[in-house]
């Protein structure tokens, strides 16, 4: 190769020949040197910013890790209050579930109801086919609303529970305080209330009381609950004992043999009181057995008839 080189200072023109090897050699050892340095000046400023870059990398990734960070806390302590509100709430289902159980069984034992009938240790029987396709996952908002309904049901149930168990108190009560049933343990009706021919002298007079007579030592038992007023000999009754029921109710026991109880004892409904003897004014073992409404003696057939 032949290069025409022409300068204005001496008017004249020249050639190079590149094939010579004292002008290629240069020149070629020239722009490896220009190509050298303009690769260490590029290296050497991306060395002088790699730290720079890498200082800005990693901060960015420290401040997107400290803002995961800080989610992971908020969620973890809004899961952890929302167990804490559950666990709150189902202290307060446990208690009143106790309470509505405590209930239940009042109710119950008032009743006399039957275990299988009602038995609030098991839980109630369920069941039924399961169709996959209708199955839904329970969701936390839908979970919380299932509890308050829960909730509100148990609080329902309860008062309903107390209004029943007053209603079948108060009737409970009043069959306990009202005479029912017959006054011994064995023995036979043996003279009624009203006007009756007197064992005695043979007139008629008015028998205020029924007799049940039956073998000498036969438990006399109280017809309802109340407390003994009178346990002692009283003219005509002989050994008599007299209890106090409430509700202007009162039932006397005469002809005693024993008299069990004593005056200020409380006494519960079928529970022995005396023995049947003669005492007083009798012709044999008998229990002279009386009911008082407000302190007039009134006919016992309807509550020796009446069954508890």
């Amino acid at each position: 190769m032949k290069f025409l080189l022409y300068t204005t200072k001496y008017g004249k023109s020249g050639s190079v020949q590149l094939n010579r090897p004292l002008v290629w050699v240069p020149a070629t050892l020239a722009l490896l040197g220009v190509l050298l340095g303009v690769g260490q000046l590029g290296y050497s400023l991306g060395t002088a910013r790699q730290p720079e870059v890498v200082a800005k990398g990693g901060a960015q990734w420290q401040v997107l890790l400290d803002e995961q960070k800080q989610d992971l806390d908020l969620v973890r302590n809004e899961a952890q209050d929302q167990l804490n509100a559950l666990a709150v709430r189902l202290g307060q289902m446990q208690a009143q579930m106790l309470r509505v159980e405590a209930l239940g069984q009042r109710v119950k034992q008032i009743a006399h109801l039957k275990k299988s009938e009602f038995d609030f240790d098991q839980l109630p029987a369920q069941g039924g086919p399961v169709d996959p396709a209708d199955a839904e996952l329970l969701k936390t908002p839908d979970f919380l609303k299932a509890l308050d309904d829960m909730a509100m049901q148990m609080d329902d149930r309860a008062r309903q529970l107390e209004l029943l168990e007053q209603v079948v108190s108060r009737r409970e009560l009043s069959h306990a305080v009202s005479p029912a049933g017959q006054p011994i343990s064995k023995g036979w009706l043996s003279s009624y209330y009203g006007m009756r021919t007197d064992p005695f002298n043979g007139r008629r007079e008015m028998h205020k009381g029924i007799d049940f007579a039956g073998q000498m030592g036969t438990d006399i038992v109280a017809t309802a609950a109340g407390v003994v007023t009178w346990a002692g000999k009283r003219y005509g009754y002989g050994q008599l004992v007299e209890i106090n029921h409430g509700k202007g109710y009162s039932t006397r026991y005469g002809h005693c043999k024993e008299i069990l109880v004593k005056a200020g004892d409380k006494i519960k409904p079928g529970q022995k009181i005396a023995l049947m003897g003669s005492s007083g004014r009798s012709t044999g073992p008998h229990v002279h057995y009386e009911v008082l409404k407000n302190g007039r003696q009134i006919n016992p057939t309807k509550f020796v008839r009446a069954s508890r």
